[in-house]
């Protein structure tokens, strides 16, 4: 059917010309580039943030961490964990968590606190720990000053090798495998100890004279096994850390021979803590915490790597990160971990006037964020999960379920909060007033979260008042769900516009977030007025 053309009839009135538009709509994408305290605030990329809470920057939008867990509550006269460690046995049946308090060794694998090893003479009950395998068994290695030198295993047990390996002090600190051959450092000394053959765990005992390389003094502090492609085969390098910050590089097999064992090289790294396991293997590299920052082995001998912190891992953070290290140097702990299953690399603080705080890296894009809300005082990664040690004796699951604080039962706890606020931002006028209206954030999510949020003008950095409430649906059941209507069970797209107001040239997206773990903020849409230059 064709519809004749019908003439318009003229207006009785004159009509108004239809007013000009004059809201723009600006997009601010997550901020997957994670915090900057380095760049200049005006001049920042779109993709940072100048605060990051809770939220792993990863390559699609930031993602809300998980949570936490009781593993274990503590035994009878456990006040405080000061150390968690583990032991991987061949059978996964036979592995073990262990946690140390009050000069005694717990086992906490089954969730239940019980005495493994009493009265092993440990004075703090810092035990640094490391795995051998010898053709006798698989053994667990773990030494602590006042203590002296333990192992353990499937078959034996506990048992106190202090006495069996001749000519190693009792006050031992840390121990380390290099080469099929235990090495070990003595509190407070210059030399560290190598026992004489290869592929045992006991034994004669040799002390190897270290002070000739500290050249700012202290004692040794640490050895690390660094595996690193030399050019024409990957080899071995054994790196002895000062506590001043002194680094050696040794190369070669066999210590009892200057033929078969030279030194490398001295670099100089910075005073590193006196507590905890400062540093970490990740991706062929080794990386240091020390009062000039997080720094990488390999850029350290490379020549890469310099004071002035505009290259490294954790250039971006090193404004807040490195006087973190100084005021913090002396407390106990500092570790440092990669936990697999969130793609991160963690560096924990200890806790700063009560407060806890870690620093996360993400592995695959380098983007750094922070987390709060964990009481970490002890941490460590045992078979890919994290578990840490609190200020009242408990043992956690770190980065674990959906809230934070759950109990034994997985039971309670809150959900986890995020907090962000993006890079402030011009919209290409610069020099142009703008005022902000609405905003919409988008997220993927498998339940709709709660958010509140604001609109920062001219560099503040005003936080959100108080918390948005989140309350975890259900989703439709199938053959009882009204189609089109119900709510499709697995991640699902959120949106919606909120009011904000603001009057600025520049304007920053700051937003609390509260929801299910891996929630991820993938963008958001602000309507903007545009003014005059006055």
């Amino acid at each position: 059917i064709i519809m004749p053309l019908v003439a318009l009839a003229p207006f009785r009135s004159p009509r108004r010309a239809a007013a000009a538009q004059t809201a723009q709509l600006q997009v601010i994408p997550a901020p997957v580039g994670g915090l900057n305290y380095r760049d200049p605030i005006a001049a920042m990329s779109p993709i940072d943030a100048l605060a990051l809470t809770n939220f792993i920057p990863k390559q699609q939008g930031v993602e809300l961490r998980r949570g936490w867990q009781v593993k274990a509550i503590p035994a009878g006269g456990v006040t405080t964990a000061e150390s968690v460690f583990g032991y991987k046995a061949p059978a996964t049946a036979n592995d073990k968590v262990f946690m140390a308090a009050n000069g005694n060794i717990y086992d906490v694998t089954s969730g239940t606190m019980t005495l493994s090893q009493s009265a092993t003479g440990s004075t703090n009950d810092d035990w640094w720990t490391t795995q051998f395998s010898t053709p006798a068994d698989n053994f667990l290695l773990a030494v602590s000053p006042g203590a002296g030198y333990w192992t353990y295993s499937t078959s034996s047990g506990w048992v106190d090798r202090t006495a069996s390996t001749t000519g190693l002090p009792s006050s031992v600190r840390t121990v380390a495998v290099w080469k099929q051959r235990v090495w070990f450092t003595v509190d407070g000394s210059q030399n560290v100890y190598y026992l004489d053959n290869v592929d045992v765990i006991t034994g004669a005992c040799t002390s190897f004279a270290m002070g000739s390389n500290l050249r700012n003094g202290g004692s040794v502090s640490a050895l690390i096994n660094w595996t690193i492609d030399a050019g024409l085969s990957i080899d071995d390098y054994l790196v002895v850390v000062g506590t001043e910050g002194d680094v050696g590089v040794w190369q070669g097999t066999d210590p009892t021979s200057p033929t078969t064992f030279s030194l490398k090289g001295v670099w100089y790294v910075g005073p590193v803590p006196k507590y905890g396991t400062y540093f970490t293997p990740f991706g062929g590299d080794v990386m240091i915490v020390s009062e000039l920052g997080l720094v990488p082995m390999s850029k350290l001998m490379s020549g890469q790597y310099t004071q002035d912190q505009q290259v490294g891992p954790a250039s971006k953070i090193q404004a807040v990160f490195a006087p973190l290290v100084r005021k913090l140097r002396d407390e106990k702990f500092f570790n440092v971990f990669v936990v697999p299953s969130s793609d991160v690399l963690v560096i924990k603080l200890p806790a700063d006037s009560g407060t806890y705080r870690q620093f996360a890296m993400n592995v695959i894009t380098g983007a750094w964020c922070e987390f709060t809300g964990m009481p970490m005082r002890c941490a460590g990664v045992i078979g890919g999960q994290l578990y840490f040690g609190t200020a009242d004796g408990y043992v956690c699951l770190g980065l674990y379920g959906d809230t934070d604080g759950a109990d034994i039962n997985a039971d309670g706890g809150n959900y986890i909060e995020g907090d962000l606020q993006t890079s402030f931002q011009a919209f290409n006028t610069p020099a142009q007033l703008k005022k902000f209206g609405m905003v919409r954030p988008s997220f993927i999510a498998l339940a709709a979260p709660a958010i509140k949020l604001q609109i920062n003008t001219q560099f503040q950095f005003t936080p959100v008042g108080g918390s948005p409430f989140f309350t975890e649906g259900s989703g439709a059941l199938w053959d009882t769900g009204v189609w089109n209507t119900s709510t499709w069970v697995g991640n699902n797209t959120y949106q919606s516009w909120a009011g904000t107001t603001g009057l600025g040239y520049y304007g920053s997206l700051r937003m609390k977030v509260r929801g299910l773990p891996l929630t991820v903020f993938t963008a958001c849409t602000v309507m903007t007025e545009a003014g005059g230059i006055m």
